[in-house]
């Protein structure tokens, strides 16, 4: 038998109405440990507890939102205490698990009850999200958006989902509405744009001036077979970054999308490669994991990757 743990987020999407399905299952005989907490100090506890008892499994019932508070709280707890992760996909869109995999509540329990949670293992180093001027540590996740990303991140939680997109659909539907916005010239924030001063990449020549739209990620696979990035890839964190404003976005916005870029991209403000560190200088907000944030009150930022985990597929 597998010692496997659950951390189970109530207000997923997936969640809020699996109450009595979690209550069933928090006596399995495979489950070592559950909670259910309703904070970072919760769940930082819940955590502790699990560490104390020599976990070797921690399932994450929840979204990226909820991934993304589990390697916070990791990194918060103890950097070297490392468990596996299993996901039960439970969010709006699941980027995460459609890389390294998700598995269904009672067949993660069935195979952990078995001693079967010895398959294939999926390596990720995870960015670490430092906000200058803040006392804090870092925030963890595998997918950060800033510029035009994070306005369509808002504008998927507030309109998309309001009519019942999620997953793969909505992030269809924010696309074209970005798109169709941004050839009309209205940007989604009239600070976006202007705000987004600086990028630098390792110790290359910075670029300032504002940008549309900044991508990270150290994911290997998104969803809808989409891949905006290109260039070298020997750096741990893959990004892109197009300048504002968006020159030829229309013939652009495919060749990014799928990684394909044009001979005219390059000169046009349409950038991409790999890093070991991004510093950004910004004072809009940015998104990790789909969640929003405030860039801190140095409106400066860095981003690096130096830890991995390993997440269980089925």
């Amino acid at each position: 038998m597998n010692r496997l743990a659950l951390i189970s987020n109530p207000r997923s999407h997936g969640n809020r109405n699996g109450r009595s399905k979690l209550k069933a299952v928090e006596s399995d005989d495979a489950l070592a440990g559950f909670a259910e907490p309703q904070d970072p100090e919760a769940l930082l506890e819940a955590l502790r507890n699990f560490k104390s008892r020599d976990m070797e499994i921690i399932a994450v019932n929840g979204g990226d939102g909820t991934v993304r508070e589990v390697l916070t709280a990791l990194l918060r707890l103890d950097a070297e205490w490392r468990p596996e992760l299993a996901i039960i996909p439970a969010g709006k869109t699941n980027l995460i698990a459609h890389d390294v995999g998700g598995f269904g509540l009672r067949p993660l329990l069935k195979a952990a009850g078995e001693g079967r949670l010895t398959g294939k293992r999926k390596r990720r180093r995870i960015l670490e999200i430092r906000r200058y001027g803040l006392d804090e540590t870092p925030i963890c996740g595998l997918f950060f958006g800033a510029g035009a990303f994070s306005a369509g991140t808002e504008l998927a939680a507030e309109k998309a989902n309001r009519i019942g997109l999620y997953h793969g659909a909505a992030v269809i539907w924010t696309l074209c509405a970005m798109l169709w916005r941004s050839l009309r010239g209205q940007p989604y924030d009239p600070d976006v744009e202007s705000t987004l001063m600086r990028l630098q990449a390792d110790d290359g020549a910075g670029r300032k001036g504002p940008h549309f739209i900044i991508l990270a990620t150290t994911l290997h696979r998104l969803i809808l077979r989409l891949n905006p990035f290109w260039g070298g890839q020997n750096g741990a964190i893959r990004y892109t970054d197009i300048a504002a404003p968006p020159i030829r976005l229309g013939a652009g916005v495919l060749p990014v999308l799928l990684g394909r870029p044009q001979p005219w991209m390059a000169e046009a403000g349409y950038h991409s490669g790999s890093a070991d560190r991004l510093q950004l200088g910004l004072t809009s907000r940015f998104t990790v994991d789909g969640e929003l944030f405030d860039p801190g009150p140095e409106s400066r930022i860095e981003i690096t990757a130096p830890r991995s985990i390993e997440f269980i597929s089925p």
